[in-house]
């Protein structure tokens, strides 16, 4: 211990005594480990981080019944939990709660719109949730008989009732309904999923009717398993109880679309803030801004291990010096390990600053409530992940120059080489190893950030079939309690109206999903159309009011758009995208007719043309339009036209609806465009992350190719001396000189584009429009490392030009 101690005090005295040296592999490696911590600590709350105020939120579990069309985790119904619930015995506690619900919440004279969970008694039980003011829901409260009470989250208790106790027992009315407020949850506990927070939770009661619930699936089910269980056998259980439902329940239970004669699937995995089927599609992104990120820490560490061979280089007399006074080649590698463990400490410090720093820039490319909730920060595994890799990049970039002094030889070094006695060319050719590294990486992600531009760019101008600019956007969610459908059919004549006559609004309309935001689906029955066995005929869906199309800039192909004529009274009618009638009608839809799976029978009087619902890479999607007059939604979008900057309107047409209805909550109110960023929010951030370490990496590889160009000056000084006493020309100089880069620059090229080549396979289910192979992404990565090798050969050039024979050969 004694001698580490006086060998950390040693290296500390010699890196203070070179103070440009220290500094620059500190924030080179500073740099590496810090974009390393910030990219880690988004991705670890989006993927990994348990979800706050959850007790041993790792043993939760999370069980999922399968969709008909859509895949394996699905909702469930009330019936299915109460099956589930009392017809396993794996699970020690199972909670389910349905929380796809919002609510215009009364407070005083203000209607705030909030997101509601309608949970079952033992939901906060299972969670280990408590209360910061007075109590949780528990299963009494479950009762059709019990007082209806509620929960609030204790960001509404700031919100609403600026923290103030008195809250308790206060009575609020939520869409109609009065609860009494009994608690406050945890501060911390904002909900299960990422991106979702709760406002306030209320009873889930069991519905009347059992059996007609069977097969309205809402519910997400959690649970815990009883001790000595295990995953798989909780999974056997379930298979068990599937069958035995699918066997009494058919019409419910019985087949999916890929296999209509098995019994419906019910599926137990540990829970995860997000939706497994999103999580992969997420995982890609975290693999791809990951890899970004340890790329440049690679490169970095290839650039700190390149100075500090020079380093090594320099003192080889100091070394020799050493050995000649008895001390072992052990001793020396102990204190060259001593210096990195003092780098590593320096860099994984800049590296914590570099990341409180930059921590907030990832989360905002998403929306601000989604980014509120993202939860990035620097905690303990960040510091621990930071500290790790920091460790680990100096460990591996000491062990060049560390294992440089086995072989050398004392002797020469004192004759005075500048070496420890070994030949000099074995450290150039370990140079020459890290500066082609450098340049391989740096070509990897130049392509990679080709390749996403490119692709971003396609985004924002492909044709998503309407126009977006100069469109707002204003969302609204009538609270069913208070009003019918009647008055909220009048609240949405009313509302356009007071919006269309707001000076610079062009034109206005009612849509319920908005487009590239994915949509409802129903099942159709279609007049003269014979399906194959097996094949889906779930659409997406839409509901708009009758300007919509004239207000999206959607040209109708054939037929007519919703007018006066469709109301409620009037027999039902349907419009249809071209894909649509193309698929089903060969073109010729107007006239016919459809089948919902309501049972209500629809004429087809319109084809518009096909656009992008869900995402951009999506086929030509067959979509079945419903006017609004007749399947009335009480939560919808206004999407408004206007003659100018769409965001200037916003605060008009908000006071416009306002004015309308004052206690109907409007929010969200923003442009088309950034709605479309929103969508893009991935695309965007993984584009610029990539973009961002491809410039890094750019600067370490040209001073990796200026080291090595600068290096080979130094070592050569005697022989372009003698070259130029001989007669030499400049632009043979120059040509020597650069062409040891050149040579290291074009090899670093040719194993990075092979690499590219492998590596853009892996982004490829981001790409929009553009080859996992585009030919011009490969071409300008190696145009651009050739700017690269030709900046960074100026300075080493220009001090060749000027070496003196005979001043170099006196030296020597």
């Amino acid at each position: 211990m004694t001698r580490i101690l006086r060998d950390l005090r040693y290296a500390f005295r010699a890196l203070v005594r070179t103070p440009g040296f220290t500094a620059t592999v500190l924030i080179t490696i500073g740099i590496g480990t810090g974009t390393n911590a910030t990219v880690f600590s988004f991705v670890d709350a989006l993927l990994f981080r348990p979800a706050a105020g959850v007790a041993h939120a790792s043993s939760l579990l999370a069980l999922y019944t399968s969709d008909y069309s859509s895949g394996p985790y699905g909702e469930t119904s009330f019936p299915d939990f109460e099956s589930i619930r009392t017809g396993t015995h794996a699970f020690a506690q199972v909670a389910a709660a349905d929380n796809d619900n919002v609510a215009a919440l009364r407070v005083g004279d203000d209607a705030l719109r909030v997101s509601v969970a309608a949970v079952t008694g033992d939901f906060f039980s299972v969670l280990g949730v408590q209360a910061s003011h007075g109590r949780v829901i528990q299963a009494g409260d479950a009762s059709a008989s019990a007082t209806p009470v509620a929960v609030i989250s204790h960001r509404l208790w700031q919100r609403a009732f600026h923290e103030d106790a008195s809250a308790l027992s206060t009575a609020v009315n939520v869409n109609g309904r009065m609860y009494e407020i009994v608690g406050v949850a945890a501060a911390d506990f904002k909900g299960l999923d990422v991106g979702r927070a709760t406002d306030l939770w209320i009873p889930l009661v069991a519905p009347p009717n059992t059996i007609e619930e069977r097969d309205r699936r809402r519910l997400s089910v959690i649970g815990r398993l009883t001790e000595g269980a295990s995953l798989a056998e909780a999974q056997r259980e379930l298979d068990a109880l599937s069958a035995s439902l699918a066997a009494a329940y058919p019409k419910t239970n019985l087949g999916t679309l890929a296999q209509p004669n098995d019994p419906r699937p019910i599926v137990v995995r540990w829970h995860t803030r997000l939706d497994p089927s999103f999580r992969s599609q997420v995982a890609v992104v975290a693999a791809i801004i990951l890899g970004a990120t340890a790329l440049v820490l690679m490169i970095a560490c290839a650039n700190v291990a390149s100075l500090l061979l020079s380093r090594a280089t320099a003192r080889g007399r100091e070394m020799a010096v050493r050995l000649a006074l008895g001390a072992s080649r052990t001793d020396l590698v102990r204190q060259l390990l001593c210096e990195s463990a003092l780098i590593a400490v320096g860099g994984a410090a800049l590296g914590v600053l570099f990341g409180l720093w930059t921590v907030g820039a990832l989360p905002s490319f998403f929306p601000p409530e989604q980014a509120e909730l993202l939860d990035v920060r620097i905690d303990v595994r960040v510091l621990t992940f930071t500290t790790a890799i920091a460790i680990l990049s100096a460990i591996i970039v000491s062990l060049m120059p560390a294992f440089g002094t086995r072989g050398a030889s004392p002797v020469v070094a004192l004759r005075g080489d500048r070496g420890l006695g070994t030949r000099s060319g074995g450290r150039l050719g370990a140079r020459n190893v890290l500066v082609v590294g450098q340049v391989g990486l740096a070509c990897v992600l130049l392509v990679g950030t080709g390749l996403l531009v490119k692709s971003l760019g396609y985004a924002l101008r492909a044709d998503l079939g309407f126009a977006a600019r100069s469109i707002a956007i204003a969302s609204v969610d009538i609270p069913s309690g208070l009003v019918d459908q009647v008055y909220g059919s009048a609240y949405y004549r009313d509302g356009l109206q007071n919006v269309r006559a707001v000076p610079g609004i062009e034109d206005a309309a009612w849509v319920l999903t908005l487009p590239m935001s994915g949509g409802g689906r129903r099942g159709f029955q279609i007049e003269g159309y014979q399906p194959a066995v097996g094949e889906g005929r779930e659409h997406t869906i839409n509901t708009i009011s009758p300007e919509y199309f004239r207000t999206m800039r959607i040209p109708i192909l054939a037929g007519r758009a919703f007018d006066e004529r469709d109301t409620a009274a009037s027999p039902p009618v349907a419009i249809v995208n071209d894909a649509f009638a193309k698929r089903y009608f060969g073109g010729a839809a107007v006239g016919r007719h459809l089948t919902d799976s309501r049972r209500t029978t629809l004429e087809i009087v319109g084809v518009v043309r096909t656009g992008k619902y869900r995402d951009l890479q999506e086929a030509p999607l067959p979509v079945v339009f419903y006017p609004l007059s007749q399947s009335y939604f009480s939560r919808m979008k206004l999407v408004a036209r206007s003659t100018g900057d769409p965001h200037a309107m916003l605060a008009s047409i908000r006071e416009a609806l306002r004015h309308a209805r004052s206690d109907v909550p409007v929010y969200q109110t923003l442009t088309l465009d950034e709605h479309l960023g929103e969508v893009l929010a991935a695309e965007r951030l993984t584009t610029a992350l990539v973009t961002a370490c491809s410039g890094l990496a750019i600067v370490l590889a040209m001073v990796g190719v200026y080291g090595v160009m600068a290096y080979a000056v130094v070592r050569r000084t005697r022989e372009i001396g003698v070259r130029v006493a001989l007669g030499a020309r400049p632009g043979q100089i120059v040509s020597l000189v650069f062409s040891s880069g050149l040579r290291l620059t074009v090899i670093g090229m040719a194993i990075g584009l092979g690499a590219s080549a492998i590596a853009s396979g892996v982004i490829g289910s981001m790409l929009h429009g553009v080859s996992a192979r585009d030919v011009s992404s490969f071409a300008i990565a190696p145009a651009a490392l050739a700017l690269m090798a030709l900046l960074a050969a100026v300075v080493p050039v220009r001090r060749a030009l000027r070496v003196d024979p005979i001043v170099a050969l006196r030296q020597e």
